[in-house]
């Protein structure tokens, strides 16, 4: 449900922009890809040096043989970017800053196979299933990009470029091990959990990169 309320609000507040289109030099749509998958911009020129832009970019994919000290996960990558930038040409020209928020809802689904019987883990041979899930806290992500793209006063086709970064938080990481004892997964469930948070930690900000073509009128 949350997700669902953060893709509202950040398409809520685009469409209160709407009211200033009749004031806007140009109006523009630019398909896109990158990082965070595939999606789509919309634009409005105010001018050469000014505009807004709302848009959506998505993925699902799949990756296998994710490994741990533990154990290897097959694992479902989840990602789902409502966003909203300021667009500002200092110069006027192909050059661009750009300020915004992302409504992240990124999640990462693992399942478990071939646990390892090490010192620490000497129970690997009792479990019977082990799934885990961990997000991004930070839902409403602040996010800037520099660019380079067609002047925002210009009609017709033209190209988009974004690189920047996005502040996604602390992941949450929740483990669920069974076994055929249940206090043999107590240990694991908690080294399991800690791995896999330390590794997402390195990633509290994320990376953008955005290319897509322009078409304005």
């Amino acid at each position: 449900m949350r997700a669902h309320s953060l893709v509202a609000a950040a398409f809520s507040l685009a469409a209160l922009s709407v009211s200033t289109v009749a004031q806007s030099a140009t109006f523009g749509i630019t398909p896109q890809v990158g990082l965070a998958g595939a999606g789509a911009t919309v634009q409005w020129g105010f001018n050469e040096y000014l505009g807004l832009s709302a848009g959506y970019t998505g993925i699902d994919e799949r990756i296998s043989d994710v490994k741990t000290d533990e154990a290897t996960y097959d694992a479902d990558i989840s990602i789902s970017n409502p966003q909203l930038f300021v667009n500002w040409a200092p110069f006027g020209g192909h050059f661009r800053v750009s300020f915004g928020v992302i409504a992240q809802d990124s999640s990462i689904d693992l399942v478990g196979r071939d646990f390892k019987q090490t010192p620490t883990n000497p129970n690997a041979g009792v479990v019977n299933n082990a799934r885990i899930n961990a997000s991004f806290a930070q839902s409403i992500a602040p996010a800037i990009t520099v660019g380079w793209e067609t002047p925002m006063d210009q009609v017709g086709f033209g190209y988009h470029l974004s690189i920047g970064a996005m502040y996604a938080g602390d992941p949450e990481v929740n483990a669920n091990i069974t076994c055929n004892v249940v206090a043999s997964c107590l240990g694991l469930q908690r080294d399991e959990e800690r791995d896999i948070e330390d590794e997402l930690s390195k990633y509290k900000v994320l990376p953008i990169l955005q290319a897509g073509v322009l078409y304005r009128l």
